[in-house]
């Protein structure tokens, strides 16, 4: 592929364009990342099960999604209708998001050590491509582009299951059944977007963790991200008897969202429906307070520490090839 030159006219020497170069380097990017969907179809083809999995379970007559006139009436009363609505695009978006988890572990942990195993990382080595960028599209591929496809795949799939559900309850003749509120709709969806948005933040240090297994482990990749950290715990709780491992991993887990007080956020944001009380997830966004997340230091120091391990394993892909 030839680039686009331009000619010094103090020196009479072609070089390329920086506008050029930038194309081609974003060019080389992006082919990177179709790649990466190309050879672990699971990225795109999971998701997509999930969604059509969902939306088969919205057009049964019978089972779980069953429309009971007499029971739905008295429970949708129209108060509580916006609640019972965002509570169901929630509902929906969980399995979008448990299935994302599993794929991504899977294929973080897989990414660079196959590559070695099927030898096709020879190939990839002979393309002027370094392994800086190599390990960058995998990261990005883990951290932004599936996460983010997620959420667009879980919104589809919610509003045409949403869709389905009114059509059955209109054909049904209960037109009161019929769900529907722009507002909540909003309202949740930019919930589950900020705390997406957080996710990746606190939780990319875990991504390039994998990553750096994958570049690192010869074989049984997952026993050693499994075994090394519970042997450690277990060492470090017999030999000095303290639990800083342990801690670590349950901050690393756990930790942003105790910093942001979600549940006294959600016990604020109960409302009564019916004989039972339950979350109104409209009235969590107005209660949650995301800006701490921000000001996190173990955040953003966690993002350093990202950089890091996505460095490491950019020199280990370098020099081992397993040969």
């Amino acid at each position: 592929m030839s680039t686009p030159t331009a000619v010094s006219p103090d020196e009479g020497v072609s070089v390329p364009r920086a506008g050029s170069v930038s194309r081609l380097r974003l060019s080389m990017f992006m082919t990177l990342v179709r790649r990466e969907f190309w050879e672990h179809r699971s990225l795109w083809m999971t998701p997509l099960a999930v969604a059509g999995l969902l939306l088969i379970c919205a057009l049964p007559t019978h089972g779980a999604f069953q429309i009971n006139v007499d029971d739905g009436v008295q429970l949708l009363d129209p108060q509580h209708k916006a609640i019972l609505f965002a509570l169901a695009q929630w509902g929906l978006s969980v399995p979008h998001y448990l299935v994302m988890i599993i794929v991504l572990n899977f294929y973080l942990l897989d990414c660079l050590y196959a590559e070695r195993k099927d030898r096709s990382i020879l190939f990839w080595k002979s393309l002027p491509v370094s392994d800086g960028a190599t390990v960058a599209s995998k990261l990005f591929v883990g951290l932004i582009v599936v996460p983010v496809g997620t959420f667009a795949i879980a919104l589809i799939t919610n509003l045409l299951f949403t869709a389905i559900w009114n059509l059955r309850a209109i054909f049904g003749h209960s037109p009161d059944l019929v769900l529907w509120d722009t507002v909540a709709l909003l309202k949740v969806e930019t919930l589950m977007l900020l705390g997406l948005i957080v996710s990746i933040l606190w939780y990319a240090p875990l991504v390039a963790s994998l990553l750096l297994a994958s570049a690192w482990a010869r074989r049984n990749v997952l026993l050693w991200v499994t075994l090394v950290p519970l042997v450690a715990v277990i060492v470090e709780k017999i030999a000095f008897g303290t639990r800083y491992v342990s801690g670590l991993i349950a901050y690393r887990t756990f930790g942003i969202w105790e910093s942001l007080h979600v549940e006294a956020a959600v016990l604020g944001s109960m409302t009564r429906v019916g004989q039972s009380e339950i979350v109104s997830l409209p009235r969590l966004l107005e209660h949650i307070n995301i800006g701490p997340a921000f000001t996190n230091i173990d955040l953003w120091l966690g993002l350093i520490v990202t950089g890091l391990f996505a460095f490491a394993a950019a020199r280990l892909r370098r020099y081992r090839d397993d040969s």
